[in-house]
């Protein structure tokens, strides 16, 4: 967001460099500079003012006059003789049909004036070390030190303005990126970024409409598949019983199978769509770690026998909801022992204000461009899905989903052991 902010303040810059240039461009190239002609007006009149003076003033008493004058007016005054003067002055005044034939301003606007028949120029120049002078230099100084300082407050205030509603934008949107999407942007007159509140709030609405009739949806067809499944079940058992052939056992024992694995995915959709409701509150508690974490190891069904090592800091405690974090971790270790070859290693830590379980097995692992898709309901590694070696494809969404639900995070690493490692974040203090 910061880049957006510096690209703003040196847009508005060069903007303003850019219209200095502009002004100076139009105003004093492109046209006449009126204060310069005013300038040469003066001078000529000086001028016409001296020539009048010397026919009834000697070249001396001329001479005290016009450096009086200069004097009075914050110039120093040389008497330059023809010969000494600078290319441009010569040129100038040698030239003919000029609008002030006796009076010449330099590149420097330095005044030059002559009169006729005179072997000598009169050179008026700015004395730099008259009060008057050095305070209009201070003056000049200051107007730029004020129209500079007055661009850097209103962009500074301009970007904050901008800033402070974005930023309000900005918390409403990462509050809906987390779930939660009752949320909606301010659209009062003060915290309105143009139409871009207003459309938010109608992406927000048709997004919120669109997940909460699929959520409905899918809490609907799982909640009437388990009557018909049930019957199946119940006749598919009444056939085992009842049959004598050992074949046809077999067959109804396997129906009896898919029956109970489509139960199980029935259950798993309805707490899927259960705890992403947005009611669904929170009943956080302190668990103390350990033996929360040992007794859910020690129950975890371990038909492979797999070796699971159990690290917990001593003292740590877990601040979450016990039956949803219970459902977490056990989904977590029933994947890892799936997965693992021999060993699945747990461990629990404490990293500042937030509480890690880590969970890492000796399995293939999970390649690094799935890490994130493996949250996804239904998402599978394997295209195959093999049956033998995969849940019902819920179990680590479910895990997200809980997770985010106590403000915490879920991610894949490659573990030591070669296999896949999980890392549960959740915060251990109340907000």
């Amino acid at each position: 967001m910061w880049r957006i902010y510096i690209e703003s303040f040196i847009g508005l810059f060069v903007l303003f460099i850019v219209s200095l240039f502009a002004f100076d461009l139009f105003v004093y190239q492109l046209n006449t500079d009126y204060d310069y002609v005013l300038e040469d007006m003066q001078a000529a009149a000086v001028q016409d003012l001296m020539a009048t003076l010397s026919e009834h003033q000697d070249d001396e008493a001329l001479r005290q006059l016009v450096a009086d004058y200069a004097q009075s007016t914050a110039n120093n005054l040389n008497l330059v003789p023809m010969n000494d003067a600078p290319e441009e002055v010569k040129r100038y005044f040698s030239g003919s049909n000029m609008p002030h034939s006796y009076s010449f301003h330099d590149e420097d606007r330095g005044l030059w004036l002559t009169l006729p028949d005179s072997t000598n120029y009169y050179h008026f120049e700015p004395n730099t070390d008259d009060v008057v002078r050095q305070n209009i230099e201070f003056s000049d100084s200051l107007f730029f030190v004020f129209i500079g300082g007055g661009f850097l407050i209103y962009s500074s205030w301009l970007i904050w303005f901008l800033s402070r509603r974005v930023r309000v934008l900005q918390r409403v949107t990462a509050d809906f990126a987390k779930g939660d999407l009752n949320v909606r942007a301010p659209t009062n007159s003060g915290s309105k970024v143009g139409k871009l509140n207003e459309s938010f709030n109608d992406m927000a609405d048709k997004i919120s409409q669109l997940i909460t009739s699929n959520r409905s949806l899918t809490q609907a067809v799982a909640h009437d598949l388990r009557t018909p499944i049930f019957r199946i079940q119940w006749q598919a058992e009444i056939i085992k019983d009842e049959v004598t052939s050992r074949d046809l056992k077999d067959k109804v024992a396997s129906i009896v199978e898919d029956t109970e694995e489509m139960e199980q995915l029935v259950n798993e959709l309805l707490y899927f769509a259960k705890i992403g409701r947005q009611d669904q509150s929170l009943t956080k508690e302190a668990l103390p770690a350990e033996p929360f974490i040992q007794h859910l190891v020690e129950r975890l069904p371990n038909r492979q026998n797999r070796e699971i090592e159990v690290i917990i800091e001593p003292d740590i405690s877990l601040l979450a909801d016990k039956p949803l974090l219970k459902r977490a971790i056990e989904n977590i270790l029933t994947n890892a022992v799936r997965y693992a070859e021999s060993t699945v290693k747990l461990i629990c830590q404490q990293n500042g204000n937030t509480t890690q379980i880590i969970v890492e097995d000796d399995g293939p692992g999970i390649p690094e461009e799935y890490r994130e898709s493996v949250f996804e309901p239904f998402f599978s590694v394997d295209p195959s899905r093999n049956k033998t070696n995969m849940g019902h494809g819920l179990g680590l969404a479910i895990v997200k989903l809980i997770v985010e639900k106590h403000d915490g995070h879920a991610v894949f690493e490659e573990s030591a052991k070669g296999g896949a490692k999980l890392i549960l974040t959740i915060p251990n203090q109340r907000p």
